[in-house]
């Protein structure tokens, strides 16, 4: 029979040969306790360290990765027109800034010269036939992601001798570039993607349509 005397000791009756019975005393283990305030305390002052000093740094990174997958998408979108225009054998266009609005609204979208007046009109965005998840001013499209926006601020020099456009999109003077049935692109340019964080990516087309994405890293296109 074992019995808890309510202190750090177990009492145990041992039964001998004979019939007779020995009572002993055996160590109370303290791991059958819980925490003590005093613990608990500690444990969570150390928990509020970490998450202070690890927050800034975790913003930092949700941050950097809009803003790359913004460039990321971007350059994919980019691509999509110039096959469009190449299937279509028809002029398609990436627009960042289609009927009345500017690069400042952070938002683009395809589409195709239907009528071949080189002029953005309605219902060309959805002759595109791509399923463009955003609307804005009734044009169907791509809005960039929250804390993204097109800007070229901080770059002191283009990617490839290219200008630093002040709106963050630059085709030749342009807000637009559009391909032609063999892929070509109207002019080469550059698109400045920047985010909260203060990074800044370029995506740039050649005149051949060929498609290239690069992050502004010690002064220099990476």
């Amino acid at each position: 029979m074992n019995n808890y005397d309510g202190k750090c000791k177990i009492r145990q009756d041992i039964k001998l040969p004979g019939g007779r019975q020995e009572e002993t005393m055996l160590p109370y283990s303290r791991s059958t306790q819980g925490f003590t305030l005093i613990e608990l305390i500690i444990v969570m002052t150390m928990l509020a360290i970490v998450v202070t000093v690890g927050a800034p740094s975790f913003s930092g990174f949700i941050q950097e990765g809009r803003v790359k997958s913004a460039a990321r998408a971007v350059a994919v979108s980019i691509q999509t027109a110039r096959l469009k225009a190449i299937n279509a054998n028809r002029r398609a266009y990436i627009d960042f800034a289609p009927g009345t609005l500017t690069p400042a609204d952070s938002f683009y979208t395809i589409w195709l010269d239907t009528d071949a007046d080189l002029n953005f009109d309605d219902g060309e965005a959805d002759s595109s036939g791509l399923a463009m998840p955003d609307v804005k001013n009734s044009i169907p499209g791509f809005a960039l992601a929250r804390g993204v926006s097109f800007k070229s601020t901080g770059v002191t020099s283009g990617p490839d001798g290219l200008a630093i456009a002040a709106d963050g999109v630059d085709f030749g003077g342009s807000d637009a570039v559009s391909f032609n049935g063999r892929g070509e692109a109207s002019s080469p340019g550059v698109v400045y993607l920047s985010g909260e964080n203060g990074s800044i990516y370029s995506v740039t087309v050649t005149s051949l349509g060929a498609v290239r994405s690069r992050r502004w890293e010690d002064s220099t296109w990476k």
